[in-house]
Order: structure tokens, then C-alpha cells, then sequence
């Protein structure tokens, strides 16, 4: 049997620094609060993740998102975290 490893992309529909309520939990995105932390900016980060600039900045700016794992993946790598460090699940 083998195990086959996808690409899969969750939406993450969720505003930079805000509590977004989906009748079942919170979650919280913390880019911004990592990007100050850090003291680095979103030109750097996408220089040297290869996240796009534009993917960065809806990101921080809380449009629709759409974070892919391999996203995620990258920033971890970038700032030495985990996921829990970017995306934070509150339950109710």
C-alpha cells in the first residue's frame, strides 16, 4: 500500500490580527505580529521565501485568503516557528 502526499490548499478566510467567528471556533492569523517581532519586512521575506509580494501583503491585509501548506511551509522555515506561530485556533 502506498501513501500518496497531495497538495491540498485550505481556505483560510480570516482578517491579519482579528478573531474571525465560524459558529465552531476562532481562528487568528498572526503574520504582522511575527513581521514586527522579527524586525524584517515583506520584501525580504518574498526574496527569500519566494512567496510573492502580493500573496504576503493579502495575507497581512486580511483579504480572501487562500494559504496554501507549501505557503505555510515556507514561512515557518523563514521565522523559525510553527504553524501555531502563524495561525492560531481559540475555541470558544
Amino acid at each position: 500500500m502506498t501513501n500518496h502526499i497531495q497538495n491540498i490548499t485550505y481556505p483560510i478566510n480570516c482578517q491579519v490580527s482579528q478573531i474571525i467567528d465560524y459558529n465552531f471556533s476562532m481562528i487568528i492569523f498572526k503574520l504582522d505580529d511575527l513581521i514586527w517581532e522579527h524586525r524584517t519586512t515583506a520584501e525580504d521575506i518574498s526574496q527569500k521565501t519566494g512567496i510573492g509580494k502580493s500573496t504576503l501583503s493579502t495575507i497581512r491585509n486580511g483579504k480572501n485568503l487562500n494559504v496554501s501548506l507549501k505557503t505555510l511551509d515556507r514561512l515557518c522555515k523563514y521565522f523559525k516557528c510553527k504553524v501555531s506561530d502563524i495561525i492560531e485556533y481559540v475555541e470558544e
